[in-house]
């Protein structure tokens, strides 16, 4: 398997460092993307396509019990690894497995986060039924992206080399509409003015933002979250 191809489902000491690197470059948008979710200290949370299991990190901080979910083996054994404390205390838990068929019961969690990985999912309308099926009733699914789109030149050849599908905020919105999801919402990062647009019933709003964590990634493209309720 090649270095791009490697990208949507790390294996080997290549995949290692790929997702080791993801850790790192993946944080800002990552937090950007925590900072438009409530977690209580009596949540389960399932975070899907986990790789390198930072995000379980830091959702265990605050919620009960954090899950981890991915289909690379690689993934499962660096999960472990960065939360192999949290693990032993009960509070991570990191699983192999797919989105098309997660393994879980019915109405098992209280939130479901999917941050930088909706791109390679298959039959993503159908991915996203699954995800409805375990959370519980009002529960909320979160999706973190690092672009809204594939408009620009860098997507654009991501999408050729990585084998991967680059969604806009009215597509994760539409996806979700057709699993019967409510109070759908999509917060869109403009890097540049330091603006964030809140989009929600037809409504924008446009706010102040001010998350003030470096990425280079921002100046170029527009960072994307979408909720959306059980």
């Amino acid at each position: 398997m090649g270095f791009f191809e490697n990208m949507g489902n790390p294996q080997g000491k290549l995949g290692n460092i790929q997702l080791k690197s993801m850790n790192k470059e993946h944080t800002p948008v990552s937090l950007w993307g925590l900072k438009h979710l409530d977690i209580a200290p009596d949540n389960i949370i399932l975070d899907v396509g986990c790789g390198g299991g930072m995000n379980l990190n830091r959702m265990a901080q605050t919620a009960k019990k954090v899950y981890g979910v991915d289909y690379s083996i690689e993934s499962v054994k660096l999960s472990r690894e960065v939360n192999e404390d949290l693990i032993r205390m009960g509070k991570v838990e990191v699983l192999e497995g797919n989105v098309l068929d997660l393994p879980f019961d019915d109405d098992t969690f209280d939130i479901v986060t999917a941050f930088e990985t909706v791109y390679f999912w298959p039959d993503i309308v159908k991915s996203f039924g699954e995800v409805k099926r375990v959370l519980k009733p009002g529960g909320m699914f979160l999706i973190g992206c690092e672009s809204n789109g594939a408009d620009n030149l860098i997507m654009k050849m991501s999408e050729k080399f990585m084998k991967m599908t680059v969604y806009n905020d009215e597509q994760l919105c539409e996806f979700l509409k057709q699993n019967d999801f409510k109070e759908i919402k999509a917060y869109l990062r403009d890097g540049k003015t330091k603006k964030e647009i809140i989009k929600y019933d037809g409504k924008e709003i446009v706010i102040d933002d001010d998350y003030n964590h470096f990425s280079i990634s921002d100046r170029f493209v527009q960072w994307m979250t979408v909720t959306g309720i059980k």
